[in-house]
């Protein structure tokens, strides 16, 4: 059985060893078992070939000289200590203003052809806050705004974020919904001078809420209740409120010699409360009369389900946002986005594009607001009413640091028909500008 063994091992010696090896065994100058064999080929148990898994990485900024100075709003940090991990201030300032801007009324039979001024700059937003990390399970934000009119004015954000266990949190406190790739970004982050009319028009109120979030294999989902109360401070818990449900998977695969990430998002928001919401939407304009045909509004559009789903798209300098919402209730509305960027100089000048849709079947029911602001919660800027709209977005941005310091300026085009109503359409053009500081 010995004698076996070592034949054996000799053969598999000279079966993997190189030709002159085993010839110099074969002569008696080598023992088989001085032979290096070559390392054994590595197991694939997939049935196929193994590659590595494909990672996006997120582009990094560059060092700059203001690293210092953005840095002192973080007033403590200590990873160590068991109670609080970060104490830091926050801010986010931003002035627009829209210039040669000038909408044009088609004459009717009861009324000639009326030019609307549009020109005009504001402070669209001031905002003061601070970021708490503690427990080393809890991000606590509170924010308070400073701009816009007395509505508007008050405690933007207050609420905390507590993970429960890997990938699984809860988040509750005074703070919006995620509905739509634009009204989820952070208006710090917005590429845009403000979110399109059909979001704006659509989305509900930052108000008190609670949500559970899960996060494993690239499935994030989210479920919770909000309530039907809106509050410039803190709202209270008045009403049924609204049930807002979130589903959004990310795929990262190779194109090409890079990486491409994709992002699929469903979001989906019912209002048990009907017209007695006052979060539903989150703005009010009974009572006040439209620009375009001097129309008076009797009552605030009515949603009770908002529906959106889209796709974000990340290749090396390119992005490229789709969403498309629908609302129904007492009045119906639809419409989409797609929004294109592309950093000219990395880091430093991105161009952005933005074409917008809506439509409803009722006469009168989109409410759009132009000029320097494009919110109708943010009374600054006169509004109009249709039943068709469309825009057309180009502009640049110049970061001067990160997102963080930016200055924009971009051109838009706005069409919005009035066949259902009064026959008040309207076209608008106008040069956007503005400068934006956070920190």
């Amino acid at each position: 059985m010995r004698t076996a063994a070592f034949l054996g091992a000799i053969l598999l010696s000279l079966a993997s060893a190189p030709a002159n090896d085993a010839l110099d065994v074969l002569e008696g100058k080598k023992k088989a078992m001085d032979i290096p064999l070559p390392p054994a080929p590595e197991e694939n148990t997939g049935g196929g070939e193994s590659r590595e898994p494909v990672v996006y990485i997120e582009p990094q900024w560059s060092p700059s000289p203001l690293d210092p100075v953005w840095s002192r709003a973080i007033l403590f940090e200590d990873a160590g200590n068991p109670w609080i991990q970060q104490v830091a201030v926050t801010g986010f300032f931003e002035w627009q203003a829209a210039y040669g801007a000038d909408a044009k009324v088609e004459k009717t039979e009861s009324l000639p052809e009326k030019d609307v001024d549009l020109d005009g700059s504001l402070t669209r937003r001031a905002r003061l806050g601070a970021r708490l990390r503690a427990f080393r399970n809890t991000d606590i934000e509170a924010n308070a705004e400073f701009a816009g009119n007395g509505d508007y004015r008050g405690v933007e954000r207050l609420s905390a974020i507590t993970e429960i266990t890997p990938g699984t949190s809860v988040k509750y406190g005074k703070f919006r919904p995620a509905f739509t790739t634009e009204y989820a970004t952070e208006d710090a982050l917005l590429p845009y001078p403000d979110r399109s009319m059909l979001v704006n028009m659509l989305a509900p109120a930052s108000t008190l809420g609670l949500m559970i979030g899960s996060r494993t294999g690239g499935w994030d989902c989210g479920a919770g209740w909000f309530s039907g109360d809106s509050n410039q401070n803190i709202p209270g818990f008045e009403g049924n409120g609204f049930l807002a449900f979130n589903l959004s998977r990310t795929f990262v695969e190779p194109s090409g010699q890079s990486v491409m990430r994709t992002r699929w998002h469903l979001d989906y928001i019912h209002n048990l409360d009907g017209s007695n919401s006052k979060a539903m939407p989150r703005y009010n304009v009974a009572g006040r009369t439209s620009t375009n045909g001097d129309q008076p509004v009797t009552r605030n559009p009515v949603f009770r389900s908002l529906f959106s789903t889209g796709l974000t798209i990340d290749r090396d300098d390119f992005s490229f946002t789709g969403d498309f919402m629908l609302a129904n209730g007492e009045t119906s509305a639809w419409g989409m986005t797609l929004g294109p960027s592309y950093w000219l100089l990395p880091g430093t000048l991105k161009l952005v594009g933005r074409y917008h849709y809506a439509a409803t079947d009722d006469a009168g029911s989109l409410v759009a607001t132009m000029g320097a602001s494009a919110d109708p919660a943010f009374q600054d800027s006169p509004f109009f009413i249709g039943d068709e709209y469309q825009s057309f977005y180009l502009g640049a941005n110049l970061h001067l640091y990160q997102d963080q310091m930016i200055l924009m300026g971009g051109f838009e085009q706005i069409i919005l028909n009035d066949e259902l109503g009064g026959k008040f359409n309207t076209d608008a053009s106008m040069w956007h500008t503005g400068a934006r500081l956070s920190f």
